[in-house]
């Protein structure tokens, strides 16, 4: 691919990018003030979504607010290379009574397994791992993951303060005598395990409170094939909601001074409702880029301070043709031990899903933050480079390509939640409460049970409304 032709489709992607194939609601030109409205929600994600339609199915006239020109939020399907691809949430966590696997089924989605076990891992330079080498590195991280685990319990009994999973690994490889390359392949571990998992990384996780997910949903993982927006299209449909959602809607303040009503300044227009639902992302709450008056409650302040917010990007690369097919058929991940940790040290072979010759790279955390600053071109070289060392220097240049920078999107500014340092799942209980039962919050940073998971942000729309319920009476009821 040369300069031109590559500046060319990077217009093309980025100009595409700006549009997805979830649902979209239609933009009203609203007046300046408008009023009527029982509740106000603020976000078009899952959680406003689910929230929105609980309440409408009560009698209640709803309206969100949505800022971007697209509605789903953390919740992206794009469809620019021709096939659903996920730009952000991309699984079901747990189908076994999982309300997303519900909601999937009612509306006859398609999902698939993923079996993370179905994978291959390579060297740096290019080298497969054979089993031995694998249940030797698998061995090494899960006896390391034991010890901190034994440090964790030996500090929670103790009642010491918190630390990292970064200090606690240092304190245990004190006892360890790794060669380099053993090291390497552990930190490999723990970035694939642990850092993609929380979005973060180990000096940021805390080791006393991040499990906080104790009523984790069993069953796998399952993927959409047609991609997660379909949920958020289907539930939008079903309850008629399309007239209730105004995009490019971006809140400025929230005012909730007087007890009979809150108003909602926009960058279009004021609004005014008895009640206002805010379902704003963990990292805008962090921000501060909306006002509220009065101020939160300063408890709510120090626990949006306290909860991380983490990220993980996602690069798709598109191939004229599928040139992995003898080494890697039947994986559906893809591993390689970078010798710089974190870098594309795992991807998802979409054409076992899809019969497109299309990989999904992943990048958390240090380096998730870290490929924002970079050039789509350095990207895609950097990717490129790895799979050259594994599958030959005369493999394709990508034709195409979509690369997600989650940490710089204004409307999220991460990926999902973590407890750091410092926090715990408390903190989490605490951005769920409500003010003076007018001002509500949903989103998975407020999911005690679920936290950073879609399932744990449709939750908490439904136990939102069902306060909402509880506190205010349908108007003329």
């Amino acid at each position: 691919m040369n300069r031109r032709d590559f500046i060319k489709l990077s217009l093309q992607v980025l100009i595409a990018s700006s549009l997805s194939s979830a649902a979209r609601a239609v933009s009203v030109s609203p007046k300046n003030t408008q009023t009527g409205v029982d509740v106000i929600i603020i976000g078009a994600g899952i959680s406003g979504i689910s929230a929105a339609v609980m309440l409408k199915s009560k009698g209640y006239r709803v309206l969100i607010l949505e800022a971007r020109n697209r509605i789903g939020g953390r919740i992206w399907t794009d469809n620019t290379l021709n096939v659903p691809l996920d730009l952000g949430a991309s699984w079901i966590h747990g189908v076994t009574n999982n309300p997303i696997k519900q909601l999937a089924d009612k509306f006859n989605l398609k999902t698939v397994p993923t079996d993370y076990d179905a994978r291959q891992i390579y060297q740096a330079n290019g080298t497969l791992l054979t089993e031995e080498d694998v249940t030797d590195l698998t061995d090494r991280y899960d006896g390391v993951y034991g010890r901190i685990i034994a440090i964790q319990k030996k500090r929670r009994s103790g009642n010491l303060p918190d630390i990292s999973w970064q200090a606690a690994l240092e304190q245990e490889l004190v006892n360890e005598k790794f060669t380099p390359a053993e090291l390497t392949e552990l930190y490999y571990s723990l970035n694939t395990e642990l850092e993609h998992e929380y979005a973060a990384d180990l000096s940021q996780l805390s080791l006393l409170n991040s499990d906080v997910e104790e009523n984790a949903f069993e069953g796998g993982d399952h993927l959409f094939l047609k991609g997660y927006g379909q949920i958020i299209e289907q539930l939008v449909q079903s309850a008629t909601l399309s007239s209730d959602i105004l995009i490019n809607q971006i809140v400025k303040s929230v005012d909730y001074s007087k007890t009979t009503s809150i108003k909602v300044t926009t960058n279009q227009a004021v609004f005014q409702a008895r009640a206002v639902l805010v379902t704003l992302p963990l990292g805008v709450l962090k921000a501060n880029t909306v006002k509220f008056s009065p101020p939160l409650p300063i408890t709510k302040q120090n626990s949006i301070k306290k909860l991380g917010f983490g990220v993980l990007n996602k690069t798709y690369l598109r191939f004229p043709e599928y040139f992995w097919e003898d080494q890697d058929a039947e994986s559906q991940l893809v591993n390689s031990i970078s010798t710089i940790k974190g870098h594309f040290a795992e991807w998802l072979n979409l054409y076992f899903y899809t019969k497109q010759p299309i990989l999904l790279g992943f990048n958390a955390a240090k380096h998730g933050k870290e490929i924002e600053g970079m050039s789509d071109k350095a990207i895609i070289a950097e990717w490129m480079q790895t799979l050259r060392a594994i599958y030959g220097n005369d493999i394709p240049e990508p034709d195409s390509y979509l690369i997600t920078r989650w940490n710089k999107d204004p409307y999220a500014l991460g990926s999902y939640s973590y407890v750091g340092v410092g926090a715990s799942a408390k903190d989490y209980q605490e951005l769920a409460k409500s003010v003076n039962n007018q001002l509500f919050f949903a989103g998975e940073a407020t999911s005690f049970d679920h936290p950073a998971t879609v399932h744990g942000a449709f939750l908490s729309g439904e136990r939102e409304a069902k306060k909402i319920i509880a506190a205010i009476p349908v108007t003329g009821k």
